[in-house]
């Protein structure tokens, strides 16, 4: 799956809840999506305390073997819809992001060859 493929399903859900005939105002949509961000954020840490056998008894036998990454994907699903609520290009995003990492990683690896050199 291409991320113009994922844009699109985000794209199709944005409007199929849109037309659900919920009256929620552009704001209102705003910080109920940001919630909903805290709710999924919350439920992909359960499941990592789960993955790693740091949950009670009863969580851990019931686990769904998919269950991390269904969670994680909900994260992701979630932060786009709010990202598409904000008007954010998320590729455009990624990509600044992404320079921005690279170039102080480099600075980074640059500086730290450079301590080892004086070695």
């Amino acid at each position: 799956m291409s991320l113009e493929e994922f844009q699109k399903f985000i794209d199709e859900q944005d409007a199929f809840f849109r037309s659900l005939g919920n009256s929620a105002s552009d704001r209102e949509r705003i910080l109920a999506r940001t919630v909903k961000l805290s709710e999924e954020l919350g439920e992909l840490c359960d499941e990592v305390l789960a993955s790693l056998g740091i949950q009670r008894k009863a969580k851990l036998e019931n686990r769904d073997p998919n269950g991390l990454g269904n969670e994680f994907a909900d994260v992701i699903i979630v932060a786009f819809l709010l990202a598409k609520s904000l008007n954010i290009d998320v590729k455009a995003a990624l990509e600044r992001k992404m320079q921005k990492i690279r170039e102080k990683h480099n600075v980074q690896l640059l500086s730290a060859k450079g301590d080892s050199n004086a070695l």
